[in-house]
């Protein structure tokens, strides 16, 4: 008798191809969840890295921190400009901040820059030739704009049509001893982008002045925003070392949500106000950018 072969029937793949596709809804998500989890705790490491760089620093300049950086102009020498920032080129040409402390970085590549949180943008515009290997283009971590010698508020510096020129101090950055709660103190934070995956090397809530257009449309590049759990989530990084993850809105309490309506109208109307990914603006028990140094205005 010969020996019969039985196929599937139709029933039966179809059958198989629903337990797969059912099997597939469930673990496809795990699997982004697993892939934003790992991403999260990379994002926590590069900033608990760029804390130790920035302790090192501290070590061998008198306990005194690099600056924000930026370019507002400084009253000595005369129309000079800030060059001491935390990840900028110093006058002579050379490589300064934390660099020396890092020595790491990729021009275009979130996911390969220390100075990034591997969920952020890549960048996508032109790099000049022959450009410093420590210049960075790509980046989602902006350094506390208060974190200066003296700071004349971030109406003076952002608002007013032109800057005064500040004094030596404005381009020096503080001492942790003259910081009363040095946990409490954000040094570092994840910040909205431009769209071609930059953003600026100074920052806050308040602060608005920047040229280029957002990555997310309802906040003032340099603002802090999600990257984390859905954009609700984001990693800082505190004056002692620590990494916590917390939502943004939640780093300033609402006594000064008045003050970002005149200094920062523009997030204030757009994302604040309708609470776009949950921002919550000044929803926070305790202000976590201001230093309170006697030198610094704030905010």
């Amino acid at each position: 008798m010969p020996l019969i072969r039985r196929a599937f029937t139709l029933i039966e793949l179809l059958v198989v191809i629903a337990i797969i596709a059912i099997l597939a809804a469930i673990l496809f998500p795990v699997f982004a969840q697993a892939k934003a989890a790992a991403y999260k705790t990379s994002c926590v490491s590069n900033n608990k890295n760029l804390g130790v760089s920035f302790l090192l620093y501290g070590t061998d300049f008198d306990d005194i921190l690099p600056s924000p950086g930026g370019g507002t102009r400084i009253v000595d020498p005369p129309n000079g400009r800030v060059m001491t920032g935390w990840n900028q080129t110093n006058a002579d040409g050379s490589g300064g901040g934390i660099w020396p402390y890092v020595k790491s970085r990729s021009a275009t590549s979130a996911k390969g820059n220390i100075y990034s949180c591997p969920e952020a943008t890549d960048y996508t515009g032109v790099i000049p030739p022959n450009t410093p290997i420590w210049e960075d283009f790509q980046r989602n971590y902006i350094m506390n704009d208060y974190l200066r010698g003296s700071h004349p508020g971030t109406f003076v510096t952002n608002v007013l049509s032109t800057t005064p020129q500040q004094p030596v101090s404005f381009a020096s950055g503080i001492s942790t001893t003259q910081v009363p709660e040095v946990a409490s103190v954000i040094l570092l934070y994840e910040g909205s982008q431009r769209t071609d995956g930059g953003t600026n090397r100074n920052g806050a809530p308040y602060h608005r002045r920047t040229a280029g257009i957002s990555s997310r449309p309802a906040f003032t590049i340099g603002f802090p925003v999600g990257f984390h759990s859905g954009r609700r989530m984001s990693n800082f990084l505190y004056l002692d070392g620590h990494v916590k993850t917390i939502a943004p809105g939640t780093t300033w309490t609402a006594d000064t949500n008045d003050e970002m309506q005149t200094i920062n109208p523009f997030t204030w109307t757009n994302a604040c106000v309708p609470n776009v990914e949950s921002i919550n603006c000044g929803s926070g028990r305790v202000d976590q950018w201001n230093p309170q140094i006697g030198s610094v205005v704030y905010p």
